[in-house]
């Protein structure tokens, strides 16, 4: 009986085969399926999936005023239709003054604003906030600015002189404090020698820089550690674009570490002196928004994809006195940009989130685990090793991007000590999973000074102090 149900149950399906034009072979596929997966093989991929390479576009503060500044990142950031043309919706942030105890007479724009106009938190080396504090906080919040450049702009025409003291940034310090704005990590040093509280450079050139030194009235690096402050550009020229890593460590005067970063000002070439043959190299500095199209070359984002590295690019986005901020070739240059990041080859990103995720994935560890009951192999990321703050266990949102190459993403769990990265955070692919990377924001920030919004700011921004 056993024997005839079982060639029943064969010719049964041999009909129903026939019927539905499918295959007996075809069960057996979906029998083989349902067995326990194998032990997958797990590498980490270095960019967020698709990207073959990432790059920042850090700006420095000098000659900013709120008109450019607007008209920037109107462009760069939102999708809105602007003078410069449609918004490319780009994640790119900037950097701010605190004060401005600069005496130096250049115009910064083509109303006739001068450096004593630039966009500041605070009036002069006063304690009193700016027209623009209200707006300056706001753009914090919301990503538009995640660096200090330097404590201000206290370059002086006579560059041995200075306004600055460590005063001044304690106040600083507490006045952000009050506001709750996120903390900012990144500090870029700024000017001429009247900028004192510079520091992380100890060349002959450098020796004016007293901002970690603890014997010096201008010591100031455990204030900003305080505030949050773990990467700093140290005034170290660059001619490298594409970078394995962004990150090297500096030990500071004061005996405690932080991150120095790497980034791309120009290309070095070489002069002959008129009266020897000696060799000297001199800069050829790009690092204006006239020659921004020249750092962001199609040649040289061809090499950063092709190498699959990281850049930093250095430049002063609000340094022009014109009308129109930023020229056509420039304009083409970030449009191009943009379609790169469409394409899946370069992720652009403010600076603050390469270095913290360079930072994550160079110091990554992870162990794999298989279930061979389910056939489900775990990821578990155990810490992040760190040489200067110390290593850690991060939390998902440090580990934004991270992903690992896999066979087949959905027999693959990623937990961070043991717990369950929250589904809703995982992206997979056909050969990925990894931990969603940040959600485009492409809102138009923009303020302008006596706006209703204006107003609102500035009433919260008293509020907090008080």
């Amino acid at each position: 009986m056993k024997k005839r149900r079982t060639l029943g149950v064969v010719a049964a399906s041999l009909l129903l085969s026939a019927l539905t034009g499918t295959e007996l072979i075809d069960h057996h596929v979906f029998a083989s399926q349902a067995q326990v997966m194998p032990k997958q093989i797990v590498t980490e991929r270095k960019f967020p999936w698709p990207y073959k390479a990432m790059l920042a576009i850090e700006s420095d503060a000098d000659h900013t005023d709120l008109r450019k500044f607007n008209i920037i990142h109107e462009f760069l950031n939102t999708k809105d239709e602007t003078i410069l043309g449609r918004g490319l919706g780009l994640d790119i942030s900037d950097s701010f003054f605190l004060y401005n105890g600069s005496n130096e007479p250049q115009e910064i724009d083509y109303n006739g604003a001068t450096v004593k106009d630039e966009m500041t938190m605070f009036q002069g080396t006063s304690h009193d906030p700016s027209i623009y504090a209200p707006i300056l906080l706001y753009y914090i919040r919301h990503g538009w600015i995640d660096t200090f450049h330097s404590a201000g702009d206290f370059s002086r025409v006579n560059s041995n002189t200075t306004l600055f003291s460590r005063s001044l940034e304690a106040y600083a310090m507490e006045f952000l404090k009050k506001e709750h704005v996120p903390a900012i990590t990144i500090f870029t040093d700024h000017g001429n020698r009247s900028n004192v509280a510079n520091f992380g450079s100890y060349t002959p050139f450098d020796h004016y820089m007293e901002g970690d030194n603890p014997k010096s009235p201008y010591y100031i690096t455990d204030l900003l550690e305080h505030e949050g402050v773990q990467f700093v550009w140290s005034d170290h020229f660059g001619d490298q674009y594409s970078y394995k890593t962004m990150l090297y460590p500096i030990t500071l005067r004061d005996g405690t570490k932080m991150w120095g970063f790497y980034r791309f000002t120009g290309t070095r070439k070489v002069i002959f002196l008129h009266h020897h043959r000696d060799a000297v190299a001199d800069w050829d500095n790009m690092w204006n928004p006239t020659y921004l199209w020249e750092q962001l070359s199609p040649e040289r984002l061809d090499q950063l994809v092709k190498s699959g590295g990281y850049t930093v690019i250095a430049t002063h986005l609000e340094g022009n006195a014109n009308e129109y901020p930023l020229n056509q070739q420039t304009i083409e240059a970030l449009v191009h940009l943009a379609h790169m990041q469409d394409h899946g080859l370069i992720l652009v990103a403010r600076t603050s989130r390469l270095l913290q995720y360079n930072l994550v994935q160079q110091g990554l560890q992870y162990r794999v685990f298989y279930n061979n009951q389910n056939g489900i192999t775990e990821i578990n990321i155990t810490e992040v090793r760190d040489p200067v703050d110390g290593n850690f266990i991060p939390t998902w949102e440090q580990l934004r991007g991270i992903t690992f190459h896999v066979e087949n993403p959905s027999y693959v769990t990623l937990t961070i000590n043991g717990v369950p990265v929250p589904d809703a955070e995982l992206v997979r692919s056909a050969h990925t999973i990894g931990i969603r990377w940040y959600t485009p924001d492409t809102t138009n920030w923009a303020v302008t000074v006596g706006s209703p919004l204006y107003h609102r700011l500035e009433v919260r921004m008293e509020d907090l102090l008080h």
